[in-house]
C-alpha cells in the first residue's frame, strides 16, 4: 500500500459565507475570482471576497520511498475531464513496462471536458496521486456554494457538478498543492514555483495560477510570480536542485528545460494528453501521448 508522509497538517475552513443575490447572478465571474483573490501562504487558508476555499489537511505532501519500490513513476498532464483519453494513456503506459506504475497527475483533473465525474471515480478507485489545480479549486467553490445556499445559481458550464458525490467533493478538497518524491528528486505542482522561495513559503495562489516571473531587485521586494503575460516563463528562472513537473499552460504546450517539464499539451482543446516516465534522477526517460478524440473546448 502506498503511504503518504504528511508535512504538517493545517485545519481548513468548512463554513461558507452566503453569497449575495448579485453574487449568485455572477457565478461565472466569481468562480474565477474565487481562485484569484487574497491568497496567502500556508499560514492560513486564503480567502476571497465571499468564499473561503478550504485548504487540504496537508498542503505539501511527500511520497515516501517505500511507495516507489519496484515501481515506475509516470506523471500525467492536465486531464480536464477527458476520461477516454486518460484511460487510453494509462493503458498504454501499463503495456510499455513490466513494473507496476505509480501515477501522479499534475492537477486540473476536472472541468471543461466531457466526463468529469468518471475521471474522479477512476482516479479515486486507483492508487494514483494528484495535486490540486485551479480548475479543481473552481469546482470546489461551485460545489460549496451550491451546498450552502440552495438559491445559488450554478453557471451553465458547471451544471455537471450536481452529479458529484460527497466523496468526489471531499477528494478534490484534500488534493495537496505539491507532491514531493525524494526517491526521484521530483516535485509535482500544478502551475509552478517561485524560484528562490522555500516550498513552505510559496503562495498558494502561485502554485495553481502562475506562469511567469517578473524580476525586481531586492529593494523593490524581489521577484514575484504572475499569471499574466508579463515577465518570462518561470521555468527559465528555475535552476534546480529538484526537477519540477507541472501543467496549467496549454498555450505553451510541452515545455522542457534543464530542471522543469510542463505536461499540459491541451487535450481538452483537441490536442494531446501527455505522460512522462521519470527515472530516479528526476529526468524524463520517455514520453507517451494520446490524441484527443475531439476538441471539447475552444482555446
Amino acid at each position: 500500500m502506498n503511504v503518504l508522509l504528511k508535512l504538517g497538517s493545517l485545519n481548513y475552513l468548512t463554513k461558507l459565507v452566503v453569497p449575495t443575490v448579485a453574487t449568485r447572478r455572477m457565478g461565472g465571474l466569481i468562480s474565477v475570482i474565487a481562485t484569484s483573490l487574497f491568497h496567502q501562504t500556508d499560514a492560513k487558508p486564503y480567502l476571497t471576497s465571499c468564499v473561503p476555499i478550504p485548504l487540504p489537511s496537508t498542503s505539501h505532501t511527500t511520497l515516501e520511498p517505500s511507495a516507489m519500490e519496484d515501481k515506475e513513476l509516470f506523471i500525467v498532464g492536465d486531464v480536464h475531464g477527458c476520461y477516454d483519453e486518460m484511460v487510453e494513456l494509462l493503458e498504454d503506459a501499463k503495456k510499455s513496462t513490466t513494473k507496476k506504475l505509480t501515477v501522479v497527475f499534475v492537477g486540473d483533473l476536472v472541468n471543461k471536458g466531457p466526463k468529469n465525474k468518471e475521471v474522479l471515480d477512476y482516479v479515486m478507485s486507483s492508487e494514483a496521486y494528484s495535486v490540486r489545480g485551479n480548475h479543481d479549486e473552481a469546482v470546489i467553490y461551485q460545489c460549496l456554494s451550491h451546498k450552502n445556499d440552495t438559491d445559488y445559481e450554478i453557471p451553465a458550464r458547471y451544471e455537471w457538478i450536481k452529479d458529484l458525490s460527497e466523496e468526489n467533493i471531499n477528494y478534490l478538497q484534500e488534493l495537496p498543492y505539491t507532491i514531493t518524491i525524494p526517491s526521484h528528486n521530483v516535485i509535482v505542482v500544478h502551475a509552478g514555483l517561485l524560484p528562490g522561495t522555500p516550498l513552505e513559503k510559496q503562495k498558494l495562489k502561485d502554485l495553481v495560477l502562475m506562469r511567469n516571473v517578473i524580476n525586481r531587485d531586492h529593494f523593490e521586494g524581489g521577484p514575484y510570480a504572475t499569471s499574466s503575460s508579463g515577465g518570462r516563463p518561470w521555468v527559465m528562472h528555475w535552476a534546480g536542485k529538484e526537477q519540477i513537473y507541472f501543467g496549467h499552460d496549454a498555450i505553451r504546450g510541452l515545455q522542457r528545460s534543464e530542471y522543469a517539464t510542463g505536461l499540459d499539451t491541451g487535450c481538452v482543446y483537441g490536442f494531446y494528453l501527455t505522460g512522462a516516465f521519470v527515472n530516479q534522477k528526476g529526468e524524463v526517460e520517455r514520453m507517451l501521448k494520446v490524441k484527443a478524440k475531439m476538441a471539447y473546448k475552444q482555446v
